[in-house]
């Protein structure tokens, strides 16, 4: 629960209490017929009904976007090994040592930028994912407070 439903939900609780210390109070002791229509109703704390339905669909719809994702990711990673493959297997067949040598530097560099844009992108996917996650969970009014909140979770595939 969050600070401000605490307090709203102590205030309310402390309002009941005054209200019903004062229909005791105000009832008239000399007429027992139990009629008096001036004592307001002792409300109760309002429960949040979480829509189960659309907490589920929100979940179901954050772990298809989180797979797609993590596909994509993976696409892009195979593409960048068959690329590294690619180049290196041309670079090692260059007699010229120096002109050799700057090709498999060159194959790596690719290598490790493609494989960090698929990662960072990954990365951005994922914590827009878990963030749509949250805004649908609270308009379903369900808790995500036992989520591990996986875009740190899934950001570590």
């Amino acid at each position: 629960m969050t600070v401000s439903f605490k307090k709203l939900v102590i205030g309310a609780m402390i309002a009941s209490l005054a209200l019903s210390a004062g229909a005791v109070l105000a009832q008239d002791n000399s007429s027992n017929d139990n009629t008096n229509t001036n004592v307001p109703p002792v409300t109760s704390t309002v429960k949040k009904t979480i829509d189960l339905p659309c907490a589920a669909a929100a979940v179901a719809k954050r772990e298809a976007a989180v797979s797609s994702a993590f596909s994509a990711k993976a696409t892009a990673i195979e593409a960048a090994f068959t690329k590294r493959a690619s180049d290196l297997a041309a670079a090692w067949i260059i007699t010229v040592a120096k002109d050799r040598n700057a090709a498999i530097r060159t194959a790596w560099k690719t290598f490790n930028a493609s494989a960090k844009k698929a990662r960072t992108t990954y990365a951005k996917t994922n914590n827009a994912v878990w963030k749509t996650f949250r805004t649908d969970a609270k308009a379903c009014r369900a808790s995500t407070a036992a989520e591990p909140m996986g875009s740190t979770n899934d950001a570590n595939l």
